[in-house]
């Protein structure tokens, strides 16, 4: 898979390496009323189960009010120029909304760092970046943050893996979950689906090359987060902040093996099996007799055979 042939400048965001230096993200400009705020793109999905207009406007007022200058934008059409002025990228949502904003950024190499008002279904990097969810404390904190947090993120081809990705029964779940129920219950609409699946259970042998080496494996878990699927956690060791993936792998993916990575993932590793196996990579390609979905922040992207590497180009989040 061809890398990105991008870098980061030292004031977040993307640029092509000789880029000309401008105004920093974090200088505040002042209008001719003498009020000073940040240029703000304010993105959104309203196709999510979660969107509410009515919460974007109350983030959009709250943000004004704290003198910021915004505007908004649908993220499924969001095509910024590379050369667009604005000093952060806000995304109202959550992981899904994220990656296609990001994927936006990319493309188009925008110079701006990026934040996230957590009004999704799971929230993992709201979760781990500290982001509140009350609209006031929000706005408020875009001003007062100084340090940045500086995301590594992976590629599968055009489709970034900012927070996690799975191969196996996990991602069958994410494939069977029904839109509709999951706009109206939420994350109860991913144990439906995991109930729905009990009776015909798929296993199927993967293949998983892991910079190099070769692994056979049932259920694959590409981890750039400590968070998964809310508050839990499969691998404490992995960091957003990492330029590598942390991979779960595991040999046998029964009901109840699934059961037991459940039982891990809330309370703790007196559930870990010995069996399974943890690597730390930054290349990890998958393949199977049959296609599996390839679950990526909450949905379905791709289905094997797969590829993934970390992205040459950082994030930085406030």
């Amino acid at each position: 898979m061809d890398r990105l042939d991008i870098v980061p400048d030292e004031r977040g965001g993307f640029a092509h390496e000789g880029s000309d230096d401008g105004d920093g993200p974090h200088e505040h400009r002042q209008d001719a009323m003498g009020v000073t705020g940040l240029t703000i793109a304010l993105l959104y999905n309203p196709a999510a189960g979660s969107y509410s207009a009515g919460r974007l406007s109350q983030l959009h007022q709250a943000l004004e009010r704290h003198g910021h200058h915004v505007q908004r934008f649908d993220s499924r059409s969001f095509a910024p120029d590379g050369k667009a002025a604005f000093d952060v990228v806000c995304i109202y949502g959550g992981d899904g909304t994220s990656r296609l904003v990001v994927e936006a950024g990319v493309k188009a190499d925008i110079d701006a760092l990026y934040c996230c008002f957590p009004a999704g279904t799971i929230n993992l990097i709201a979760r781990e970046a500290g982001y509140p969810g009350d609209v006031e404390r929000f706005a408020r904190m875009l001003g007062d943050r100084t340090q940045h947090r500086q995301h590594h993120f992976g590629m599968i081809g055009d489709k970034a893996v900012l927070c996690c990705a799975s191969i196996g029964p996990d991602s069958h779940v994410v494939a069977r979950v029904d839109p509709g129920l999951k706009k109206r219950v939420g994350r109860l609409a991913y144990a439906v689906a995991a109930l729905r699946m009990l009776i015909h259970w798929p296993r199927t042998a993967l293949d998983v090359t892991v910079d190099g080496e070769h692994h056979a494996a049932e259920a694959a878990f590409l981890l750039k987060g400590r968070a998964y699927a809310g508050p839990w956690s499969l691998d404490t060791a992995a960091d957003l902040r990492s330029d590598r993936f942390r991979v779960l792998l595991m040999p046998r993916a029964r009901r109840v093996d699934a059961l037991r990575l459940a039982l891990f993932a809330a309370f703790g590793r007196r559930f870990a099996d010995r069996r399974w196996l943890r690597l730390s990579a930054r290349s990890i390609a998958i393949s199977a007799e049959s296609p599996v979905p390839v679950q990526v922040d909450g949905d379905i992207v791709a289905s094997t055979p797969v590829s993934v590497e970390i992205a040459r180009g950082r994030l930085r989040f406030l």
